[in-house]
């Protein structure tokens, strides 16, 4: 089969897409409870920066020094601070259409056309998917802003 047109992409793709998003929708709930808007997390400070004392200048300063951090430019002293992005729900529906595309041609691989096995392992790929992702973020943000994830990892106190 070959796919040329958005239109042959929607009939191939379609049910799958749309089961794995109702996965997807179903993993992004359980893992947040709320629809989140996107973030942005720039580890950016100004200490050790040589600014002028002219308020202009310094402003000037600022903005140069923020724009060469954003490009990627880093010396010693910022070279471990990230840029992070999160899409939030958006993002968890772009995995989840990801994935119910990759369910559709592993079942396609195996020769199989059946509706309900496409159904089932797209619904199963948005959900495990966006959570296996999820949990990599979660881990990743966790490294950047500890004290805000300990409230959503909560720990069990050792026991006497």
């Amino acid at each position: 089969m070959v796919i040329s047109t958005v239109q042959e992409f929607i009939d191939a793709f379609g049910l799958p897409i749309s089961m794995s998003l109702i996965g997807g929708l179903i993993g992004h709930f359980v893992k947040n409870g709320i629809v989140e808007l996107p973030k942005l997390v720039i580890e950016y400070d100004e200490e050790g920066l040589p600014l002028s004392a002219n308020w202009f200048v310094r402003w000037i300063q600022r903005l140069y020094f923020f724009f060469i951090f954003m490009v990627g430019f880093r010396n010693h002293r910022n070279a471990k601070k990230k840029i992070f992005f999160d899409l939030g729900f958006f993002g968890d529906l772009l995995i989840a259409i990801g994935s119910g595309i990759l369910a559709k041609t592993a079942l396609a691989m195996a020769n199989t056309t059946d509706s309900f096995a496409v159904i089932s392992s797209s619904l199963l790929a948005g959900y495990a998917g966006l959570s296996y992702l999820k949990g990599k973020q979660n881990k990743e943000l966790s490294e950047l802003f500890p004290e805000e994830m300990e409230d959503q990892n909560p720990r069990t106190p050792p026991s006497a």
